[in-house]
């Protein structure tokens, strides 16, 4: 039997989410993410530039629906981006004006380029990819990061399991718990409340470091933060 251990080290409840939309859906990690959600029961809508390329993905993923970003974002009370950052303000831009003051997003975008000895982190003129789409998009739209440390091969992989923590960054308390609430229903996740948005550049830098550890030792290692006490948030059954 794998390891388990508390979903969240935030303490109070948080809603049930049912339905989450997924921009960059078709790519390697929103996939991943899709495929976790999907299979834990959660309704997962597809977003891509492409409607074709979403609907051929969600047709794949068990009760998932598919189509372009505007079209899957309404009404979506989690929006989740999963692009490169290379189409990071492109993309934020592009969904600035379908996305509504009440909508959570949940940014796992961590700024990275190809350097001499592998992938190097880069710092936004935002201070940090989250905090970019925080600035490019409407007020009232809450903005969480998180996700950027958690392997996409090992998500896609279902018959694997996960034993990691997710890094969460965000100025509101509730818009944490509901982030974490939604990572928590997929199993071997912990989310970790690491404080307010302007820390996102923190976490985002350690995906670099982490991708490097993993290449050196051919391995899908996670985030693992020890001695924290046992939260009240606990894993959906």
């Amino acid at each position: 039997m794998h390891p388990t251990h508390p979903a969240s080290s935030l303490d109070h409840p948080a809603p049930h989410i049912e339905t989450v939309t997924i921009v960059g859906g078709t790519g390697a990690l929103g996939l991943g993410l899709a495929t976790r959600w999907a299979h834990a029961g959660v309704h997962v809508r597809i977003g891509s530039r492409r409607a074709d390329a979403a609907k051929a993905t969600a047709a794949n993923l068990p009760g998932a629906s598919g189509g372009e970003n505007a079209e899957m974002i309404k009404d979506a009370p989690v929006v989740v981006v999963a692009v490169p950052f290379s189409a990071h303000i492109e993309t934020i831009r592009s969904i600035a004006d379908v996305i509504q003051p009440g909508q959570l997003l949940i940014d796992t975008t961590a700024p990275m380029v190809p350097g001499r000895r592998g992938l190097r982190p880069i710092t936004p003129w935002a201070g940090s990819a989250a905090e970019q789409a925080q600035d490019l998009l409407p007020g009232g739209v809450s903005v969480v990061s998180a996700l950027q440390t958690v392997s996409a091969a090992t998500l896609r992989d279902t018959a694997r399991h996960l034993d990691e923590d997710v890094l969460l960054c965000g100025d509101k308390k509730v818009d944490k718990e509901a982030a974490a609430a939604l990572i928590a229903r997929i199993p071997g996740l912990r989310a970790i409340d690491c404080g307010p948005l302007d820390l996102s550049g923190v976490c985002e830098r350690m995906t670099a470091l982490l991708i490097g550890v993993n290449r050196r030792y051919k391995t899908h290692a996670g985030i693992r933060l020890t001695g924290l006490s046992t939260p009240k948030l606990e894993q959906p059954a």
